[in-house]
Formats: structure tokens, sequence, C-alpha cells
């Protein structure tokens, strides 16, 4: 089979190989008649010089060279153009007139019958017929015209025509093979388009009102909360990124779209109490297992990371142990300890013991909906660039992991993450320089058309910003940028009358003609499968952020804007 795809491949110059077999059988029969029957009929030439036959030979010789040549041509070319066609099929009827022309009515008869099948290959059923036809018509008559004998005339032309109709019939039936495959495939894709846009709305329906639930979480977590108030509102934060992660999975899945991941927030935070908090979660839900957690004293309890995101984790992954365990109660056991720490960073190695030895098929997870919560996990870690890995000790599974976390600098506050408190985007140096537009004067546009989704931006960063106009719509918006300057733009995507795509390329159209400064445009959407972020950047946006957005992420990002858009200016 090898050797096979080898000389398919060296027969066949330039074509693509993921068209139909049929559309490359043309170029692979080319090329066999040019290398084989050329070869083949140069050393015929050969050998009939040997003999008597000089002209003939001459004659066979030239074509041999011929054909071999349009091969080499060919190849230097990288593909078989009209002119290697047109050459072979003319080289091979003047060869056949040459040969009667000779006396060599015999071998000029054999060639002829071939002429039907070469012409219908090269030029498909129609044309191929046509100029078999008229070579036949003409191989007759030059013949007759040279007394040659009528009866080896006749015998050849009938050959020809029969083997001109079984070509044309086949190549005729397999056109509408491929026409037919065509229309299937066609169908197909349009299915999967359809497919793929409901998912698409139908993960932006449920982002857009998990966004709500994620930012007023957040004002809610800033707020006096006490210990418990603030585990509470943690879980719901946690447990609505978890929902997030199974449309994305579900996405995934059913369609042939990635997900587009999101960075984590980075703030100090208590491990031990984190773990304490998601674990009391489970307890006294069940009779059906035990979970307990191991302390370690030489780990550092308070540590700079996402703890909302440790507990997604752990919320999926304990989730999918007790969903799949095969005994009747089973005994959870969490522990963890530094596995390496370097001047910044602790590396953070967490093992759960499962008295149970789980079912986890890891290479066929799929299609199992049971592997979900698994999935949701395993991704979140896959993210800070490490592994979820299952092990096997006797009766006991065994999952293992490691996270990065950085050195605290501080005690964790009460009020753990402030709107105010932004991480600094990586490439991007902090301004200190006084013309640099600060957020607090900024003046912003938010592009949006839902009004709940409107209150709830403005809500996030009305404490960080003076002045806040709103568009409901890409036109409205376009408006607006005609007659007031604006520091940032916030635009939404899915909007009427104008989408946020066609607003911003409009913009960035406006700025060319009038020669201004380009003005910073973040998009924030729902629509977060793969390649909304990149269409979102095509179209002349500066950032994108999709939903669920966390309120932090969104004013580091306006800040920075802010800043590189100030050194723009001077």
């Amino acid at each position: 089979m090898c050797m096979y795809k080898s000389i398919v491949n060296f027969l066949e110059v330039g074509k693509d190989k993921t068209v139909h077999w049929f559309v490359r059988c043309q170029d692979v029969f080319l090329g066999i008649f040019l290398t084989a029957g050329g070869i083949l009929v140069l050393c015929f030439g050969i050998a009939l010089s040997l003999t008597d036959h000089l002209s003939s030979s001459i004659i066979l010789c030239i074509s041999g060279l011929i054909a071999v040549m349009l091969y080499v041509f060919a190849r230097k070319q990288g593909k078989y153009g009209p002119f290697s066609f047109w050459t072979a099929c003319i080289t091979l009827a003047l060869t056949i007139l040459g040969l009667l022309f000779t006396g060599n009515d015999l071998l000029a008869g054999l060639l002829c019958v071939i002429f039907p099948l070469v012409t219908c290959m090269l030029f498909q059923a129609r044309r191929g017929s046509i100029f078999s036809i008229i070579m036949l018509a003409a191989y007759f008559g030059y013949g007759l015209l040279l007394k040659i004998p009528t009866s080896s005339l006749v015998a050849c032309s009938l050959a020809g025509i029969v083997i001109l109709v079984v070509v044309c019939g086949f190549l005729t039936i397999n056109e509408e093979l491929v026409s037919a495959n065509d229309h299937k495939i066609s169908d197909i894709q349009k299915e999967a388009e359809i497919r793929n846009e409901f998912i698409s709305q139908l993960s932006h329906q449920i982002r857009t009102p998990l966004n709500n639930i994620v930012v007023i979480g957040n004002l809610l977590n800033d707020t006096q909360l006490n210990q418990r108030q603030k585990d509470w509102m943690e879980t719901v934060l946690a447990s609505a990124n978890n929902l997030v992660n199974v449309v994305n999975i579900i996405a995934s899945k059913v369609t042939s779209t990635g997900i587009v991941d999101t960075k984590p927030t980075n703030i100090t935070f208590n491990l031990q109490a984190v773990l304490n908090n998601t674990i009391q979660l489970f307890v006294g839900q069940s009779n059906e297992y035990n979970i307990g957690l191991k302390p370690n004293m030489e780990t550092p309890y308070i540590l700079e990371g996402d703890p909302i995101q440790i507990k997604q984790i752990f919320l999926t992954l304990i989730d999918a142990i007790i969903k799949n365990k095969n005994v009747e109660k089973i005994n959870i056991i969490i522990s963890y300890r530094v596995r390496q720490e370097t001047e910044r960073v602790f590396d953070v190695f967490f093992e759960i013991r499962v008295s149970d030895r789980l079912n986890f098929d890891l290479e066929n997870d799929r299609e199992n909906t049971k592997m979900l919560n698994y999935s949701i996990s395993s991704k979140l870690i896959a993210m800070s660039g490490n592994k979820l890995a299952v092990t096997y000790d006797q009766n006991f599974t065994i999952f293992k992991f490691t996270l990065p976390f950085k050195k605290a600098k501080a005690e964790p506050k009460e009020n753990i993450v402030k709107a105010s408190e932004v991480v600094e985007i990586e490439g991007v140096a902090s301004s200190h320089d006084t013309s640099a537009v600060d957020l607090k004067e900024a003046n912003i546009l938010l592009v949006e058309d839902n009004l709940i989704n409107q209150k709830i931006v403005i809500l996030s960063i009305q404490k960080l910003v003076k002045n806040i106009d709103v568009a409901n719509n890409g036109q409205e918006a376009l408006d607006k940028f005609n007659t007031t300057k604006y520091d940032i733009i916030l635009m939404d995507i899915q909007m009427p009358v104008m989408d946020g795509i066609q607003a911003t390329k409009k913009i960035r159209e406006t700025e060319v003609d009038k020669r201004i400064v380009p003005t910073p445009i973040i998009a924030i959407t729902a629509n977060a499968l793969a390649g909304d972020r990149e269409h979102c950047l095509a179209s002349g946006m500066d950032e994108y952020i999709s939903k669920p957005f966390q309120v932090e992420v969104l004013v580091s990002k306006m800040k920075n804007l802010l800043a590189v858009g100030s050194l723009i200016r001077h």
C-alpha cells in the first residue's frame, strides 16, 4: 500500500490530495501515459531501429521523447496544465498518422484503439468523444488513401468505437456519482453550519445572564460580608463559572468549534480555608461518602492565585468521583504539599485518594456524559499548563495534579478583590506619564442593546469613571462617535440595526479619513466560541472579553489601553 501511494504521488503533479479520487485519476492517468507509455514507445522505437523500419523507429522515438519531456516539464511547473493535455493528444494523433504513412498499420491501429481512452480521460467524455470520432474518421480515410487493407482499418475502427463507448459510459456514471457526492457534502456542510449557529446562539443566550450573575456576585463579594456570607458568594461564583464550562464542553462536543479559554484572576487568599469551605459543601449531603482534608503545615496557607478556580476544580472533580463510584460508600482524602519552590512561585501538588477503583476512561470520554465534570476539571488544570493524572493503587483511585501559585506579599484582607486593584497585562508597561488619560477622567462609550446588560456594566465601573455614555446599537454608537470624543469604547457584538463588527469597521474608516488617533475599542460579548476573539480583533478592535467577565480584567484592559493610547499621542 505504501509503495502504491508512493507511485501515485510520483505520477501526480500538484494535485490537491483532498479532492475526490476520480478528479485525481486524470493526473494519475496522464502521468502513466507520459512516463510508462513514453518510455515504452521510446524503447519500442529503439528496437525497430535494429530492423528495416527506420522511419517508424524515428517517429516512435520522437513521440516517446516528447512524452517524457512533457512529464519533466509538468514536474518543474508543479502541475499538469492544458499545454500538457493538448500536446499529448496531438502527439499521439500525429504518431498514428505517421505510422500509417510509413506502412506500419498494425502499430498504428493499436494506438488508434487506445486514442479514445486517452482523449476521454484528458478532456472528459463529451470533448474526448468528439476528438476520438474525428481521429477514427481521419485514420479510416487516411488508411484508405494509403491503400491499407480495409479489413484492418474496419477492425481497428470498430475496436476504437467500442473503447470509446465503454470509456464514455464509465466517465458519465462517475461524473454523476461525483456530482451526487458533492451535493451530499454540501448538504452536510449546511446542516453543520445550522447546528453550529444554533449552539453559538445557545451559548450566547446562556452566557449573557450568567455574566450578570458573576458581575453582581463580584460586586456583592466586595461589600462588607462576614466569612460565611463570603464563602457562599464564592460558591455561587464557582458554580456559575462551572455552568459556563459545561456550555463550552457541550459546544465543543456537538460542533466543530473549540472554546476560548479565559485567564484566571490573581488575588491573595487562604488555601486551607478555600479547601475547607469547598469540602463543607459536601458534608452532610449524603451517607455514601466521607471527605477529609489532610493539612500540610509545611505548605504556606497564604498564596496568590484564583480561589474561585480552585473551588471549580474540586467541586467538579469530587462530584465526578461521587457519580462514578462503584461501591456503596467511599472515603475521599485530599492532601497537598509544595512540590517545587522558586523565588516567586510555589508549585503545589494536590492528591485526591478515593477508596474505590473508578472506571475513568480518559481516552474515550467524549461521548460519556458522566465524565463531563471530570472534563471541566481537566481543562481548568490544563489552563495552568499542567495535567490531571489518574493512577490506581490496589482498590484505590488516585487523582494527581499540580497548580502554580505566586508567593503572597501580604495577608488577605477582608475584602479580597477590589475593582481598583488591577493586575498588569503582560507585555504592556504601566505608564507614569502625567499626560496619560486617567481612567477616572476618561470619557467612556458603552455600546449595548440590552438594558440589563447596560446596568450591569455601569454598576461594574461607575465608581471608577465619571462619564459613561450609552448607545443602544452600532449606528447610534457611530453617530455619537462623530460628535463626541471618547477615550474608550466598550462594544457589544450582537445588536440590531448595526452590529459591533460593522460599527467598529465604520469607526476605523472614519478615523482614517479624519486622520485622528484610533480610539481603543474593547469587545464585551457572549460570543465565546473559537474564532470569535480573532473575528473581533480582525475588525479593528483592540481587546476582547468574553462573558461572564471579571471586573478586574475589564478595568485592567481599560487602564492599559489608556496608557498605550497616551504613548501613541505623545
